[in-house]
């Protein structure tokens, strides 16, 4: 949280860091190995994680070829049952490695786990009923609820302990079954007799004609005839004889309705289809491999003795689908009776009230119907990190073999799901990662000590020296110099000659302007590479001369050291009292100085200057010295700027004013002050001070007799 213990540590580190030099290149060089190390590891590891998955889709493709060749296999043997266990057997033995699923060419899902019970209130109200009291049931909407008995036949496959097998439910179109009712009839027939010899069980067929005819009453006489007219299923039909079976095997496959009397002769050919030619293909007879004939008497006993009658060829013909062993396909049969006009919907439940089929199809899967439209495996990642897995969705053709159960009206009889976990592959990842990340802190652990000893011995401890030079020298120390210095060095050394040359260079411009006024050392300064201007600037300024009166006959006397002695004491009286007024000393001539003032109230800073230097040297004489000084002051305007050579200038004040100031300095007494008007006038009345105007000067250059004023206290 920032402003909590933990960021201000944070930022007094990172400002302790970003202080030292070598803390940076540290930083840096850390950074920057770091960076490219885990970007490594990345990418190392994102490579072995997509081999992996590579791995991960070639065997998520090799448990779909395996669930492929079980399928396959257990087909061939023609017990739906038996291939059911076998699938789910093989489904155990790769429980935790993989989820697979089948779907049939509608992509609907088969084989898959058997859910639990539903609750009470999620069963239809009619199946519940029948669940709990076995009676067909019609709601109010005309849907009819049969329950499924379970026969002492169906115990092979079912439990004996229970009633039911389960309930069907028809939703029937009554009118267009009353209209067409024998068609209802023969197509129901026709399809559980394909079902049951597609399961070649041949022998159920003279039992499956009988118990229709019991069933239905409407139904006299159910018989199969071969493509030569002979029976071979059923009983002989009155009124029916060969060559009328003749002719409808050579009418084709349009089906046929004789009327007699009160009976209909319905004649349903039989098509040689792909699944057909295993057992036809020597008695086969141009595109149709028999008849299939029933005798239906012309009308029913009512209305709902026709439908009883439909539920009753329904369930029977369910029934021996079942005793077939045929397993799934009976779902063909549902879809095939609600083909029609009459049967608008068939929903199967088993003895839980679950769902077992309806032919209200659900939309199948994305993914599945993508494979089942395209016919090509697809592969796609679900999920993401430790969640995500493999999907891969193979196609079940409809092989050759296959065609005797499924038909050939679809180039595929389902596709195979398998999704497979990439965890494996993210979990190797990130173990990768994790590794080259301790690798990587290691490394730069082992790189920071090594460097660290060798840029504290080449760079560190030079560039301290420099900074501690560089310290010294801002505070004023010009003496200190860098002792690791070499022009021919590398670029430490070669720095610290810079920085001793810079400093020599500072040394020199320090005594130098010791020689110059300030005014001076600040144009050289702002100059920077450009020439100086030598037009020089108009200002307004007072300009002070000061002269020690008897300076010539003393310097006559003693010798020339004591001479030198006694003017820098009493000229360095004077100028001590000129910056203490702000004033700026211009230039020292022999024992005379002069000094310029500018700014607010220069004039009176001037005077009281004057009469400070006249005390101040009288304070420093010597016994037995007798100096005094004259000064003159002169106020107005002037060129301030460069004169002189390119190579050589001084900066200096020009004009009249100091002309002025320099006679009157010259006609002034030992300690006298000798002002001009202008001067007077600016000054006005000065607390301790007086002025007297004294005898006007004949000052050189000058036509007329200059005035001016006495400065007394």
């Amino acid at each position: 949280m920032r402003g909590g213990p933990v960021y201000t540590s944070a930022v007094g580190l990172w400002k302790h860091i970003t202080r030292h030099m070598v803390a940076k290149v540290f930083t840096a060089i850390g950074i920057g190995i770091g960076i490219a190390l885990i970007v490594q590891a990345y990418a190392d590891a994102g490579r072995e994680a997509q081999t992996l998955k590579s791995e991960t889709r070639k065997w998520a493709e090799n448990i779909a070829q395996l669930f492929i060749s079980a399928v396959e296999h257990s087909m061939r043997e023609g017990d739906g049952i038996k291939v059911e266990e076998s699938i789910e057997d093989l489904k155990g033995t790769i429980h935790d490695a993989a989820r697979v699923r089948i779907y049939d060419q509608r992509g609907i899902e088969v084989f898959g786990s058997e859910l639990p019970p539903p609750p009470r209130w999620a069963i239809p109200d009619p199946v519940a009923a029948i669940l709990d009291a076995p009676a067909r049931r019609v709601t109010e909407d005309g849907r009819i609820f049969r329950p499924v008995l379970n026969q002492s036949r169906c115990h092979k496959c079912h439990d004996s302990d229970s009633v039911l097998r389960g309930v069907i439910e028809i939703d029937l179109a009554r009118e267009e079954f009353q209209a067409m009712r024998e068609e209802e009839f023969s197509r129901i027939i026709t399809a559980g007799f394909i079902h049951i010899m597609t399961a070649r069980r041949e022998y159920l067929l003279d039992d499956y004609f009988a118990e229709i005819v019991r069933y239905g009453p409407s139904v006299e006489t159910v018989a199969v005839f071969n493509a030569d007219a002979d029976l071979r299923y059923g009983a002989e039909i009155a009124g029916l004889d060969t060559g009328q079976v003749k002719k409808q095997l050579r009418r084709g496959s349009q089906v046929t309705y004789l009327p007699r009397d009160d009976r209909v002769l319905a004649l349903v050919p039989l098509p040689m289809q792909d699944r057909c030619v295993a057992c036809h293909k020597d008695d086969r007879m141009g595109d149709i491999r028999g008849v299939l004939a029933m005798s239906l008497k012309g009308t029913a006993a009512g209305e709902d003795q026709a439908e009883r009658e439909l539920e009753n060829i329904l369930e029977t013909s369910l029934h021996f689908i079942m005793l077939s062993e045929l397993g799934r396909r009976i779902a063909d049969f549902l879809d095939a009776v609600a083909a029609g006009k009459a049967v608008q919907t068939l929903v199967l439940y088993d003895d839980q009230g679950r769902q077992y089929w309806t032919t209200r199809h659900p939309e199948p899967p994305a993914d599945v119907a993508a494979v089942l439209a395209s016919g090509q495996t697809s592969h796609r990642y679900v999920g993401s990190g430790m969640d995500e897995s493999l999907l891969a969705i193979a196609p079940l053709r409809n092989s050759p073999e296959c065609v005797q159960c499924h038909g050939s009206n679809s180039a595929l009889r389902g596709v195979i799901s398998v999704q497979v976990s990439t965890e494996i592959a993210e979990m190797t990842r990130a173990s990768s990662i994790r590794r080259r990340i301790w690798f990587t802190a290691a490394s730069l652990l082992g790189i920071l000590a090594m460097l660290g000893g060798l840029l504290h011995f080449l760079v560190a401890r030079p560039v301290k020296r420099i900074s501690d030079v560089a310290q010294e020298v801002g505070n004023g120390n010009l003496s200190v110099t860098v002792e690791r210095a070499d022009p021919d060095g590398d670029e430490v050394a070669r720095l610290g000659q810079h920085i001793n040359e810079m400093v020599r260079g500072l040394r020199t411009k320090m005594h130098l302007e010791k020689f110059v006024s300030r005014g001076a050392a600040q144009a050289a300064a702002g100059a920077g590479l450009t020439p100086l201007d030598r037009t020089g600037e108009r200002r307004a300024v007072t300009v002070l001369f000061s002269d020690i009166r008897g300076f010539t006959a003393y310097s006559e006397k003693v010798a020339p050291e004591v001479v030198v002695e006694m003017l820098n004491r009493l000229l360095r009286a004077q100028a001590e009292v000129v910056v203490d007024y702000g004033g700026d000393i211009d230039k020292y001539v022999g024992d005379e100085l002069m000094a310029v003032f500018t700014g607010d109230n220069a004039e009176t800073r001037a005077v009281m200057c004057a009469v400070r230097m006249i005390d101040a040297v009288g304070e420093v004489r010597k016994e037995g010295e007798t100096l005094t000084v004259g000064v003159g002051i002169a106020a107005g305007d002037v060129v301030y700027g460069a004169v002189g050579h390119e190579e050589r200038m001084d900066f200096t004040v020009i004009g009249d004013v100091v002309n002025t100031g320099a006679r009157l300095c010259s006609a002034a007494g030992g300690d006298e002050v000798l002002i001009s008007i202008p001067v007077r006038t600016a000054v006005g009345d000065v607390p301790g001070l007086r002025f007297a105007s004294g005898t006007p000067l004949d000052l050189k250059g000058k036509q007329d007799p200059f005035p001016v004023y006495k400065v007394e206290r």
